[in-house]
């Protein structure tokens, strides 16, 4: 039997049964604690379950934990974390191991990472059908909120954490209240009428249905719409939250609170936050649907932030990476200053008959950020009343090689009795060029002119073959990007773990501009692992663009044959339109330049039917 009470805090360095390290203690609920910890140099999430005070029964906190574990286990999708492993400590507390999500909460992804509306509805797009997946399944999170999702680091995609409030079908009832545990705010308006109503009755209990997880997700995107601080406590606040739970009045339009809301998009909000669940269960039931075609939208105003940029004059606290970055520019005008003092006391020297060495590539962060344009609206959207076909959306990322510098050759005889006046090998304005250069990788501030494909539509015989194929629109694939370079032989996340960049062997990549072969990782039956996409590079934007025309699958790769196909076709070699992004752009790492950019070395892609991203 395991104890009643859990230790109040697990100080980092602690170890648990001799195999996990305690790195930080990450958060807690009335259920359990989590932390990040470390096994043989990995990250991972561990839960630690912990008793709930209002419980009269402590032997509930094992089974709560249970259950979760049980709702987990059911689930295998790449928006919801997946639990590793479960087990219980010598002294008898049970916890849950759990892949690390390394990122923001969504709330503080919506305040820090200043998203555009595109962005927004990617993320709410994806948790639409983790949802749906996982109501598939059986399961029910019951307490959606913008604490229980988080936005990973590495590609902007969002997973739903915490079951701890979960529900699977034919689960033993463990609520000891009217209502099931969860947020408050995210509660549906019948769930709040029917604690109003059972409030003094203990033994009552609401049935909680699934399409409540949709409702709490519809607050959670009006939140995301209409508050500008999501992430900030109720004291520290500039204004307060708007009232979501009201029994008969539906909060204001998204767009009456948030005029750079685009009109369609808050009237979709609207239908989903109606009181009457008669018509607001038709539309949340869309759901999926009209956000994908939402997304599709590509008019200035989706592409604008949903928060305006911050006034003139007006500072927002500055957040511990902001401070890293300054120390940096900090450190690296000094640098500056004192390559330049060097360079103006330089010895004249010969130049080398070798080629100055190649520069080194500057160690990138993983700072996800991009920004996003302010700009005016744009072309009309669709109407609220089409109920538009569901799909989903994936990222994506690039690598390539670095090409040394050619040896020069020593100077002729005839040459060597004309000695000319010895040039410095470096010079001050070079090295003062250098320096700034420098500068203006650490401070992440240099401009770069924005060079990017024109938006157009799909060719038709690409289309015609993605579909006799089977490949779903809007799907995504992952990709080894540069079949140039070798196979990672680590992953981005063990990199970036040990701080690490490294060129050829994972981790991150050199990419330029111009063509380039990529090979599938993960794919599908009309597109098979090892399949190579052909394709072109921009680097000389915020983002790097890519798009992949044509696809061969490898002879000795096993696929099934298409004889018949249209157009009589290979069926090895077809063309396709792919793009190496959810939105059209891979984020670059600072120390990025036009023509030379730094990324992620394994990246994901999606099919795209209609316009290019």
């Amino acid at each position: 039997m395991m104890n009643a009470e859990p230790p109040d805090f697990l100080k980092p360095g602690a170890r648990l049964d001799a195999s996990y390290r305690i790195r930080r203690w990450k958060g807690g609920g009335a259920y359990g604690d989590v932390y990040e910890c470390e096994r043989k140099g990995r990250p991972y999430a561990l839960k630690l379950s912990k008793h709930r005070q209002s419980s009269d029964d402590p032997g509930k906190t094992d089974q709560r934990l249970l259950r979760e574990l049980v709702c987990l286990v059911q689930l295998d999708h790449p928006n919801i974390a997946k639990v590793l492993g479960w087990t219980r400590t010598e002294a008898g507390y049970g916890y849950l191991v759990m892949e690390y999500v390394e990122g923001w909460t969504l709330a503080a992804w919506i305040q820090e990472a200043r998203p555009t509306f595109q962005q927004v509805l990617h993320v709410f797009a994806r948790l639409v059908d983790a949802l749906a997946y996982m109501h598939r399944r059986g399961v029910r999170h019951r307490d959606i909120s913008l604490s229980n999702v988080m936005v990973r680091r590495a590609d902007g995609e969002p997973v739903i954490i915490d079951l701890g409030a979960g529900e699977y079908s034919g689960a033993h009832e463990l609520t000891d209240a009217p209502l099931p545990p969860g947020t408050n705010r995210y509660r549906s308006p019948e769930a709040a009428r029917f604690y109003k109503e059972h409030e003094n009755d203990r033994s009552a209990r609401y049935d909680f249905p699934a399409e409540d997880d949709f409702y709490s997700l519809a607050v959670c995107l009006y939140d995301a719409l209409t508050d500008a601080e999501p992430a900030r406590r109720a004291g520290a606040r500039k204004a307060p939250r708007l009232n979501v739970n009201s029994p008969t009045l539906a909060p204001p339009p998204a767009r009456k609170v948030n005029p750079r809301v685009p009109e369609a998009l808050s009237a979709w909000v609207e239908r989903w936050l109606v009181r009457d669940v008669e018509p607001r269960r038709p539309a949340l039931a869309a759901m999926a649907g009209a956000l994908e075609e939402l997304g599709r939208q590509g008019g200035a105003e989706w592409r604008a932030t949903v928060q305006p940029p911050p006034e003139a004059g007006t500072t927002a606290p500055e957040r511990p990476q902001a401070r890293a970055r300054r120390r940096v520019l900090a450190w690296a005008v000094a640098a500056a200053v004192l390559v330049v003092a060097a360079a103006v006391a330089w010895p004249r020297v010969a130049p080398s008959p070798e080629a100055p060495p190649s520069r080194a590539a500057p160690k990138p962060s993983t700072d996800p950020r991009a920004k996003a344009p302010d700009t005016p609206p744009s072309p009309p959207v669709p109407s609220v009343g089409a109920v538009p076909s569901p799909s989903q959306l994936p990222p994506a990322e690039k690598e390539s090689l670095p090409v040394s510098a050619p040896m020069k050759p020593p100077p002729s005889p005839a040459a060597a009795k004309k000695p000319k006046k010895a040039a410095p090998a470096f010079s001050p304005k070079s090295l003062t060029q250098g320096a700034v250069a420098g500068v203006c990788a650490a401070a992440l501030g240099c401009p770069a002119s924005q060079v990017t494909p024109t938006r157009e539509a799909c060719p038709p015989d690409a289309v015609e073959a993605m579909e006799y194929r089977g490949l779903p629109d809007g799907k995504s694939l992952r990709l080894n990007v540069d079949v140039s370079q070798p196979d990672a032989v680590e992953s981005s996340d063990e990199c970036r773990a040990r701080d690490r960049w490294q060129k050829g062997v994972g981790c991150f990549a050199l990419v330029g501009d111009g063509k380039i072969v990529s090979v599938v990782t993960h794919g599908w039956r009309g597109l098979p692992e090892g399949t190579r996409l052909y394709g072109q590079l921009w680097t000389s934007g915020d983002t790097v663009v890519g798009r992949y025309t044509r696809a061969v699958v490898p002879s000795e790769v096993e696929y099934s044959r298409y004889e018949d196909a249209p157009g009589g076709r290979d069926f090895r070699d077809f063309p396709v339109c792919i793009s190496l992004s959810l939105n059209g752009g891979v984020k670059k790492f600072p120390g990025s330049e036009p023509g030379a950019a730094i990324v992620d070395a394994k990246a994901p892609a999606r099919f795209v039917y209609g316009q290019w991203p």
